[in-house]
């Protein structure tokens, strides 16, 4: 399926600037109509045949720049219960980009030019959202050790404790990446996402970007989930410990149930560079625009720069030495 405008037929995108769809042919809102086609391999844009890989809900025609969405890869099991549109443009991203690494500089020249990052694709990501109950028994024994001195004789009082604690706590829309294809700790890093901008999934929310449906299902994530939740339970139960010389648990039970859980599409842009053989990723949260990504140096510029400042302080020092001498 494809969303053409009915005022002059141009394929018409989610658009972040507007949060609505819109032409960019014609600069109309909200005028577009759904196109499907039986055959949803061919582009319904001009026809040219479509090799999706195999968990690709929607891509990008390599012949007329139109992006096509996978009917039946976003129906059934593999249909969204929520997403989180694009807030951020392409436009914007580009201006993070260039932010970010516009006074580096031993980047490679074409890093920061327009043909490069005009390369930047926007996509669905596909994640787990879990909500999860946790119940938390604590119990260990501490002490504290206080010394003083009076005259030549030193005192220390050595006090024992007992401590308890249990702790309830909901822990909602735990995020967990789906995609085999999007490296964890890169998807934990673009995080937090805002829960409170996500909308029930409709299709045209993807029209303009790249989707993927989700590779890794639910229960296989679920662990992970839950990981997250036990790192974030122990950090608030030991705020409530402090004070004492030394802890030595005794109890440490954290249960973790899950309540729910909730297939979403969340925006990530990506930019892509290639630089002397080797592939170098950015990763941009499409919502509020952290970046995540290490930029290339280029090793030309690293040499020319090392060999502009030997010569530098080489001229200085003959210019010392001259100047001395005439002294």
């Amino acid at each position: 399926m494809i969303f053409k405008c009915k005022n002059c037929g141009a394929n018409t995108v989610w658009s972040p600037e507007h949060d609505r769809m819109c032409c960019p042919h014609c600069d109309s809102l909200d005028s577009e109509e759904l196109i499907t086609n039986e055959n949803q391999y061919q582009c319904l844009s001009c026809g040219a045949p479509m090799e999706p890989k195999p968990y690709d809900s929607a891509i990008k025609c390599e012949h007329c720049g139109a992006y096509t969405i996978f009917d039946e890869r976003i129906n059934g099991k593999y249909e969204p219960h929520l997403v989180i549109p694009f807030k951020v443009s392409k436009q914007k991203a580009k201006e993070i980009i260039r932010e970010q690494f516009e006074k580096k500089i031993f980047l490679p020249s074409g890093f920061l030019k327009e043909a490069s990052l005009d390369k930047m694709e926007g996509d669905y990501i596909p994640f787990f959202l879990f909500d999860i109950h946790c119940h938390y028994r604590y119990s260990a024994r501490a002490k504290k050790i206080r010394s003083w001195t009076v005259g030549d004789t030193q005192y220390t009082e050595t006090s024992i404790y007992q401590i308890y604690r249990t702790m309830d706590a909901d822990f909602n829309r735990v995020p967990t990446d789906a995609s085999q294809t999007m490296p964890d700790n890169e998807m934990d890093l673009l995080e937090p996402f805002d829960y409170s901008a996500m909308y029930p999934f409709q299709p045209k929310f993807m029209s303009g970007f790249r989707g993927e449906l989700y590779s890794v299902d639910g229960p296989t994530l679920e662990p992970r989930a839950k990981a997250k939740v036990r790192k974030d339970a122990v950090t608030l139960m030991q705020q409530t410990i402090s004070g004492y010389s030394s802890v030595v648990p005794e109890c440490d039970d954290c249960q973790c149930q899950t309540q729910t859980e909730n297939y979403a599409l969340l925006p990530v842009w990506n930019y892509t560079y290639s630089y002397r053989g080797k592939q170098y990723q950015f990763r941009i949260n499409g919502e509020t625009g952290k970046m995540v990504g290490k930029a290339p140096m280029s090793i030309g510029k690293i040499i020319g720069y090392s060999a502009t400042v030997f010569g530098l302080i080489t001229a200085m020092g003959y210019m010392i030495q001259t100047i001395m001498g005439v002294f």
